[in-house]
């Protein structure tokens, strides 16, 4: 089994403001595979987890 992302994209409004969280991202992972994510704070880190585990929808692109 794997998971498949492909041009994931999160755009956050708050007010007349969008933040953009992910912007095109691709990514495969494969069975048994072990991944690190490392970045600042603010990076996109959980937002992509939450995406690849169906916690919260993308605004672009699809999880497969």
């Amino acid at each position: 089994m794997e998971i498949r992302a492909k041009g994931l994209t999160k755009v956050f409004s708050e007010g007349n403001q969008r933040v953009s969280a992910l912007d095109g991202v691709d990514l495969t992972l494969q069975s048994g595979e072990v991944v690190v994510l490392l970045g600042p704070s603010g990076s996109g880190k959980t937002t992509l987890l939450n995406l690849l585990s169906g916690l919260d929808i993308p605004t672009e692109g699809e999880v497969f």
